[in-house]
This record gives C-alpha cells, sequence and structure tokens, in this order.
C-alpha cells in the first residue's frame, strides 16, 4: 500500500542519515530466491522486487536500479564501478545485496503475535484491574 511505501521510505532515510545499514531489508522490498544469486533488496517505494514490466519507471522516475531485481544484483559492488556500486546490505540500505548463502523469506502471517490474542489480553488485565481495586478486610485484632 502506499502508506506502507511512505513509511518503508522514511524509515530508510533515517537509517540512511543515521549511518546504520538494514541487513534484513525491513525498510525495501526483498526480491525472491533466484538460484545461484543472492537475493536483493529493492527500494522501499518500489512495490516490488523483481523484473517487472514497469520497475525502471516507478513513480514516474527512473527507478531502473532502485526497483528491478536483475539490474540491481549486476550494479553490486566488484562488478560495477565502484562510484555507483551498489554494497551489501550489511553496510549500507536499500537498494543493497543481501547475504550469499542465505535466504530470506517474509514472516509466518499464522505466527502468534500480540494483535491475535489482544481481547483475551485486555480481558485478563480488567480481571486484575478489579482485584487489585477491590477493598481488602482490616487486618485481625491482636
Amino acid at each position: 500500500s502506499r502508506a506502507e511505501a511512505v513509511r518503508k521510505m522514511v524509515s530508510a532515510k533515517a537509517l540512511a542519515q543515521a549511518g546504520v545499514p538494514d541487513p534484513t531489508c525491513k525498510t525495501g522490498v526483498i526480491s525472491l530466491k533466484k538460484e545461484g544469486q543472492p537475493q536483493v533488496c529493492c527500494a522501499g517505494y518500489c512495490g516490488e522486487c523483481s523484473d517487472y514490466p514497469t520497475c525502471a519507471s516507478v513513480r514516474g522516475q527512473n527507478s531502473t536500479f532502485a526497483c528491478c531485481s536483475t539490474p540491481v544484483y549486476e550494479r553490486r559492488c566488484g562488478n560495477a564501478p565502484a562510484n555507483v556500486c551498489l554494497k551489501s546490505c550489511k553496510e549500507s540500505v536499500p537498494p543493497c545485496i543481501m547475504d550469499e548463502g542465505e535466504t530470506f523469506t517474509t514472516p509466518n502471517p499464522d505466527t502468534r503475535t500480540a494483535g491475535t490474542d489482544c481481547n483475551e489480553a485486555v480481558t485478563a488485565w480488567r480481571e486484575k484491574a478489579d482485584a487489585a481495586l477491590k477493598a481488602t478486610p482490616p487486618p485481625a485484632a491482636p
């Protein structure tokens, strides 16, 4: 969604200004694993990280080396001139190259989170609060 893309752009900008890398591509969009090459992390505004037909012109700008997975991979350091090469995500923010030999995936949507039992947590908290507010009997006289 647009709101998610804006959130990722703001997060990426904050990381870049702080000089902090994004090794797990939290502020970008990760590509699918291709045999024989590492995954790439495209810019957060891309929507997806693949070689889809309009990846070179996302939002009306030249986004070839930010949103198209193959050109991003081909721009990796050691393969492209130093002034335009894309670093590892352990050293940089998106677009960047993920570590080779490791496959990154999206989280399992069935994993239990705080949101899955939120109503139960609210009920349990209210019961504890009510118990704390109940008057306690005065201590027995000696």
